[in-house]
C-alpha cells in the first residue's frame, strides 16, 4: 500500500513540475502527503477491536466458523470481506481487530484512484490535495475503523466509480471489463451497493450512443458481469449446501429486512419527508460531513458558498457523479435504516468529491486555498482525536458485558440486540432477548426465584406496546459511550424487575 504515493509523485514529470512549483503549490503538497501518512500510520497504531454491535459480532464469528444460516455473518454473506478479515487474521488474534486492519489498508489504496480522478480534471499538486481533503474526512475513517463491510465497500466503491471514469475516457470496448470485475468485488462485499450498478447502465448506454457497442456487444457484457457475480454467490450456495436452501435464506433476510427489523420506509412511522430531512440534515450533513464539528461544518458552508458560481459546471462535467449519488440516496431513503448514519457515507464521499472539483479551479486564489486547507488541518485533528477515542473507549455494551461480573449469578438478563454482544463476550450471567410483553410475563412463571433484570431497549419495546411499567421496575445502572460510534446502543440503562 505504501507504493501508491510514490507512483504518483513520479508520475509522468512531476518532479521536473515539483522543483518549478512556487511556494504555495510546496505546502499543499507537503501537507497533504504529511497529513495522508500520519493518519494512515495513527489509524494502524489504534484499532478498534471492539465488535459491539450484533452486526459487528456476525463479522468477527465468521471468521472462526462461516455459517450463514447462524449469523456467521448474516446474508449474504460478504464473503471477500470476510476472506480479507480471514488474511489478516493470521497475523492478528482479535477478529474484530482483523476486520478493522483490512478496511484501513483496502481504504488506504483509495488515494490511488480519488487522485486519477481529480487528475482529469486538475493539476496534480491540486489531485493530491482533494485526495487528502477526502481521506481525511472524520466520519468516514470512523466508518473504515470499525469491523463492519461499509470501510472495504467505500475502498471498492472508489475503485469502480475510477474504473468506469476510465472506461468512458477509452475508445472501444476491450478495455472495459475492468468495471465489470470491479462490480463483482463490490457487491461481493456489500450488496447493498448495488445500485451503484447505475453506473455499468450509464457506461453501457454512452459506448452505445457513440457508436462503439453493438447491442452483441453489450449482450456479451452482461453474461460476462453475470458470470462474475455467480463466482461469490455460487460459493455462498455451496457453503449453504443447495440452491433451495440459500433462496429460502435470502427470502427469510430480505423480507426481515424491509417488513420487520430494518427500519426502512416500509416499516417505519417516520413520514417520506421527515427520512428526507434526516438524511439530508443529520446524517449526511451533521454526521457525515461534518463529523459533529461545527468549525468543520461552518468551513465546508464557505467552500459550499464559493463553490456557488460553477455550480452549473459542475452537474455537467460531473453527471457520472451526480447520477450514482442520487441512485444511492434514493436507495437509503426507502430501503436502509436511517437510524444509523453510516448507510449514507458513500454519498458523503460523491458529494466531497464534487465539491472540491467544483472549488479546485479557484484553488489558484491563496485566500481560498487557505481555507480549504484550515478544513484539511481541522479534519485531521477530529480524525486523530475520534481514532484514539473509537480505539481506547469501552463501547457502551462492553460495559454492561463488564458489568454482568458483579451481578448476582442467580440472576437473569433480558435484552434485544444487546445479547448477541453478551454472548460473543462470553457473560457469566444467563441473558435472553424478549421482544413481546406476553412471552416475558410467560417466562417469569420459570424464574420466581432469579433476580430479573431488563436493558432499556427490551424497556422501549414494551412501551412501544402500550404497556405502563410504573412501579415494576428500578434503575440499577446506566452505561454510555459516544453515539458517533454506535448511534443506536451508545446509552443502555440497566433495570431490575420488582418481583
Amino acid at each position: 500500500m505504501y507504493f501508491f504515493l510514490p507512483i504518483i509523485l513520479l508520475d509522468g514529470d512531476y518532479m521536473k513540475l515539483y522543483r518549478n512549483v512556487d511556494w504555495y503549490h510546496n505546502l499543499l503538497v507537503i501537507t497533504s502527503i504529511a497529513g495522508i501518512f500520519i493518519l494512515f500510520i495513527y489509524q494502524l497504531m489504534h484499532i478498534n477491536g471492539y465488535a459491539s454491535t450484533w452486526d459487528q459480532v456476525d463479522y468477527a464469528l465468521a471468521l472462526d466458523r462461516f455459517d450463514i444460516m447462524a449469523m456467521q455473518p448474516h446474508f449474504p454473506g460478504y464473503p471477500y470481506f470476510i476472506l480479507g478479515g480471514l488474511f489478516i487474521h493470521q497475523f492478528e488474534e482479535n477478529q474484530a481487530a482483523s476486520l478493522t486492519v483490512f478496511n484501513i489498508l483496502f481504504y488506504f489504496s483509495t488515494i490511488f484512484p480519488i487522485y486519477k480522478l481529480a487528475r482529469g480534471y486538475v493539476s496534480k499538486p491540486y489531485s493530491i490535495f482533494i485526495a487528502a481533503m477526502i481521506y481525511s474526512s472524520s466520519y468516514v475513517l470512523v466508518t473504515v475503523n470499525q469491523p463492519m463491510s461499509e470501510g472495504a465497500g467505500l475502498a471498492a466503491l472508489w475503485w469502480f466509480f475510477w474504473s468506469i471514469e476510465r472506461a468512458l475516457q477509452k475508445k472501444g470496448w476491450s478495455g472495459d471489463w475492468l468495471p465489470l470485475v470491479i462490480f463483482s468485488i463490490l457487491l461481493g462485499i456489500r450488496l447493498s451497493y448495488l445500485p451503484f450498478g447505475v453506473a455499468l447502465i450509464y457506461l453501457f448506454w454512452k459506448k452505445w450512443s457513440e457508436k462503439e457497442y453493438t447491442l452483441k456487444q453489450i449482450s456479451l457484457q452482461i453474461v460476462f458481469a453475470l458470470m462474475l457475480q455467480l463466482i461469490w454467490v455460487g460459493g455462498l450456495v455451496f457453503s449453504e449446501g443447495n440452491i433451495q436452501g440459500f433462496v429460502k435464506l435470502a427470502l427469510a433476510f430480505t423480507s426481515g429486512h424491509f417488513n420487520d427489523w430494518g427500519n426502512t420506509a416500509v416499516t417505519s412511522e417516520k413520514s417520506v419527508w421527515t427520512r428526507v430531512v434526516t438524511l439530508l440534515f443529520n446524517n449526511v450533513f451533521w454526521h457525515g460531513l461534518s463529523s459533529l464539528s461545527i468549525i468543520i461544518a461552518g468551513i465546508l458552508i464557505v467552500i459550499w458558498l464559493l463553490g456557488l458560481p460553477r455550480f452549473r459546471w459542475s452537474i455537467k462535467t460531473l453527471s457520472l457523479a451526480y447520477l450514482v449519488a442520487s441512485s444511492y440516496f434514493i436507495w437509503a431513503l426507502f430501503a436502509q435504516n436511517i437510524e444509523k448514519p453510516r448507510h449514507i457515507v458513500p454519498v458523503v464521499l460523491f458529494i466531497l468529491f464534487i465539491l472540491f472539483i467544483t472549488i479546485a479551479k479557484r484553488l489558484t486564489n491563496p485566500l481560498i486555498g487557505a481555507i480549504c486547507i484550515f478544513f484539511l488541518l481541522s479534519n485531521f485533528i477530529q480524525s486523530i482525536q475520534m481514532i484514539n477515542e473509537q480505539a481506547s473507549e469501552q463501547p457502551a455494551s462492553y460495559q454492561l458485558a463488564e458489568y454482568t461480573k458483579t451481578m448476582d449469578k442467580n440472576s437473569m438478563l433480558y435484552t434485544w440486540e444487546e445479547t448477541r454482544v453478551l454472548q460473543y463476550l462470553d457473560t457469566p450471567v444467563p441473558h435472553k432477548r424478549i421482544l413481546t410483553y406476553e412471552v416475558f410475563l410467560h417466562e417469569m412463571s420459570y424464574y420466581k426465584n432469579k433476580k430479573i433484570y431488563l436493558t432499556s431497549k427490551v424497556i422501549e419495546g414494551f412501551s412501544n406496546q402500550g404497556i405502563d411499567l410504573s412501579g415494576k421496575i428500578k434503575k440499577v445502572k446506566t452505561f454510555q459511550s459516544n453515539p458517533i460510534y454506535d448511534p443506536v446502543y451508545h446509552e443502555i440503562t440497566l433495570y431490575q424487575w420488582i418481583q
